[in-house]
């Protein structure tokens, strides 16, 4: 194999390890509510970074998005807003259910909607080809996992808070990480639809490797519109804009830095490993990115203390349910290699 490959797939496993542990600095702000931490992860990662990376590496940047029309800047934009809806309720799912579980969930959906939808829209024959009879199945796969994941935390949460409490807490917790899976799939539909900006980009002079920082840049930034109107509803409900100066405000204002750091840095690492990968990039790259988050998110959340005093049996559901969903990942890259 190639040493290009190998740093790419370095690269790309080191951007699956940052992604899934960018959640884990809100455990350590207990002076700041979830919209605090958000708002300012929010602000790092959505708003700040991209559009830093962007101008660094596009040239003529403004000519870039003058030449795209206004309904493919609208379309990225808007499914960058639902992206960000996505986002909002991610941060408030992983709150409810953990770090690991959450964030499975998520993701799962969000793999598998996030192939399955481009497909039905823009090829809709292709759904009764070998293709997409392949993303059905690994959607149909995935949909277990996530079921056997989802008996393991209400085993986990009945033991902690008692079976009538525990269902109730579980089911808006698994209910907010569904939603947040489908809307997060959203970010994908931006590039089936920017392919415009990007063509420009490259046109001006952009590299391969950063020209997809216009649509990145652009779809973030309607998320950061969702995420910003949510934290600011919460803010102004509890009334709660004062901690952002009060004592410890400097541990909030770092650790909502640093996720936005760990979400993008993995974000535009993994645009650089799959470059590096050349055509075994959408083989490999995508199943090993979404694969490294889940394991790192639940290792992550195992160490945090997510699992502590469960069952060998509620252990064995959520085993059992990652590796279905790693699985369904498998399929679901076959898939994407038969395109």
């Amino acid at each position: 194999m190639e040493f290009a490959i190998w740093i790419g797939l370095g690269a790309v496993a080191f951007a699956g390890v940052l992604q899934g542990l960018f959640a884990v600095p809100m455990k350590y702000a207990p002076r700041w509510n979830y919209e605090h931490i958000w708002l300012i992860y929010s602000l790092a990662g959505m708003v700040v970074l991209p559009w830093t990376l962007t101008t660094a590496t596009v040239p003529h940047l403004g000519e870039v998005y003058s030449l795209t029309s206004t309904g493919a800047l609208i379309r990225i934009a808007c499914f960058g807003l639902c992206w960000g809806i996505g986002s909002a309720l991610a941060g408030l799912g992983m709150n409810l259910l953990g770090i690991g579980l959450g964030m499975a969930i998520i993701l799962g959906l969000s793999a598998s909607v996030g192939s399955l939808i481009p497909l039905l829209i823009l090829t809709p024959q292709r759904l009764f080809t070998h293709q997409g009879r392949t993303y059905l199945v690994g959607t149909v796969i995935m949909v277990v996992g996530i079921a056997l994941c989802a008996r393991a935390g209400m085993l986990r949460d009945a033991r902690k808070r008692g079976e009538s409490a525990s269902r109730r807490s579980f089911l808006a917790g698994f209910t907010v990480c569904c939603l947040s899976g489908l809307f997060s799939s959203a970010l994908n539909f931006s590039y089936a639809f920017g392919g415009e900006a990007v063509a420009n980009a490259r046109a001006v002079g952009a590299s391969p490797l950063w020209s997809t920082g216009v649509v990145t840049a652009l779809a973030v930034s309607g998320g950061f519109v969702a995420n910003l109107v949510y934290c600011g509803y919460l803010l102004r409900k509890n009334g709660t804009f004062g901690r952002f100066t009060s004592d410890g405000a400097g541990t909030g204002w770092i650790c909502g830095a640093l996720m936005g750091l760990l979400w993008f840095g993995g974000q535009s690492l993994y645009a650089v490993g799959i470059t590096w990968m050349g055509d075994l990039g959408v083989v490999i790259g995508w199943p090993l990115l979404m694969g490294m988050i889940i394991v790192t998110s639940n290792a992550a959340g195992v160490l945090t203390g997510e699992w502590n005093g469960v069952s060998a049996q509620t252990r064995r559901f959520l085993a059992f349910g990652m590796l279905i969903i790693l699985g369904a990942l498998g399929v679901l890259a076959m898939a994407q290699r038969a395109a």
